[in-house]
């Protein structure tokens, strides 16, 4: 997930199904302000938080697949340089 609003969304979800015995609207109602109340300011950091790394992780992924991309494109020119050079 790359939306911090994903996972809080994934939060209050799971709240008001877990908290929900009698299946009225306004009972989804008063459980998803009873989420909304108590979401404090370290859960939403640890969103935050998560989002980030997972950002940083394709990060590192994506300069990874460069760098060996530009290996293989650099090793494939000297095969034809070195397939040129026996031809001639």
């Amino acid at each position: 997930m790359f939306n911090t609003i994903e996972l809080a969304w994934a939060g209050l979800k799971t709240y008001v199904h877990e908290n929900n015995t009698n299946f009225r609207l306004t009972d989804v109602r008063n459980s998803a302000q009873e989420w909304m109340a108590s979401l404090d300011a370290s859960t939403a950091n640890s969103y935050i938080h998560h989002v980030r790394n997972i950002e940083n992780t394709f990060k590192k992924s994506d300069n990874f697949t460069e760098f060996v991309e530009e290996q293989i494109i650099d090793d494939e020119d000297d095969v034809d340089s070195e397939a040129e050079e026996f031809n001639n």
